[in-house]
């Protein structure tokens, strides 16, 4: 046997709610059929029907008046029910979302440089998405997007994902260079090697940062010694240092390089060392509203020049 649809209300249509509905706002079944646009016998034939279907006597019949009872009124209030949904369904805008909201967390420099300006333009096109973004080191990025404290995740691509549930979205490839401040002595050299850093003051990074283990390695290999003034945790701190002239910075050319500072100029580094970056998000958990704005970052981020490119 077939099953009847819920739709159906077993004992009347929507249309016969309908009717319920207009008469026990109106009190007559004349006015109700003038309404409804139908006649005023047919009016009175359907709510014959529905009462005897339904088992119930719903209206007093009083000098003209259909006058509702308890069992009626009560049989009213879920048909208005039914009538606002039905009047939402007639009004639906589609691809049209409720007010959404996004927790993003990011390691310092991208969020500084690159994730919050562009989140700001990415607001003004969509008010009705509500944005917080927090800043956290790179050993706890994925911790906290893995258990539920974050919607996405932007940081180095090479951070290990095999302990969590996420997928990563690559961003961007870039290569690492040497910042310095455009009067230091090494301005002159196009591309600076490991040699030219001999014994010269650099900014380094806490070995928390993914890009130093990097970095040491290609330096360690090389046998050079030189002389660390400050270990900050990102490349936006290195900035003040290097802006001041007290040393230079091998960093990641993006984005710092968005920041267009007249005092401050980068230099290829070899040999090449390339640093990615990505967004993560939940496993198989992605939402409209969560890609609409990993696809919007993507676009918006900068073209590709010779030190960095989008993926």
């Amino acid at each position: 046997m077939v099953k009847k649809s819920s739709w159906s209300g077993g004992w009347a249509t929507l249309r016969d709610l309908e009717i319920i509905k207009t008469v026990i706002e109106v009190r007559t079944a004349t006015l109700a059929a003038e309404l409804l646009g139908i006649s005023q016998p047919a009016i009175s034939r359907t709510l014959s029907l529905i009462e005897s279907r339904s088992g119930c006597v719903l209206f007093k019949r009083e000098k003209g008046k259909l006058i509702p009872n308890s069992d009626a009124l009560s049989l009213y209030e879920e048909i208005v029910k039914i009538s606002d949904s039905f009047e939402r369904l007639t009004n639906f805008e589609w691809n049209k979302e409720e007010k959404k909201s996004l927790n993003i967390i990011s390691t310092p420099t991208i969020a500084y440089c690159f994730l919050i300006p562009l989140t700001a333009e990415y607001i003004k096109e969509n008010p009705d998405v509500n944005i917080k973004i927090d800043i956290v080191t790179a050993s706890k990025l994925l911790s906290n997007l893995n258990e539920g404290r974050a919607d996405i995740a932007l940081g180095d691509s090479s951070l290990n994902t095999a302990s969590f549930n996420v997928s990563a979205f690559p961003l961007r490839r870039t290569r690492i260079v040497c910042a310095m401040n455009r009067l230091n002595e090494l301005a002159s050299k196009d591309v600076i090697t490991p040699e030219d850093l001999n014994q010269k003051r650099m900014v380094v990074f806490t070995k928390r940062n993914i890009s130093r283990t990097k970095l040491d390695r290609v330096l360690d290999k090389s046998g050079v010694s030189y002389n660390v003034i400050a270990e900050v945790s990102d490349a936006y701190s290195a900035l003040d240092f290097v802006r001041a002239n007290t040393g230079v910075c091998l960093m990641p050319y993006f984005p710092v390089s968005t920041l267009n500072d007249p005092q401050i100029i980068f230099k290829d580094f070899m040999p090449e060392v390339l640093n990615d970056s990505s967004f993560f998000t939940i496993s198989n958990l992605n939402s409209p509203h969560i890609q609409r704005y990993l696809e919007y970052i993507h676009q918006k981020q900068p073209a590709p020049d010779r030190n960095s490119e989008p993926l």
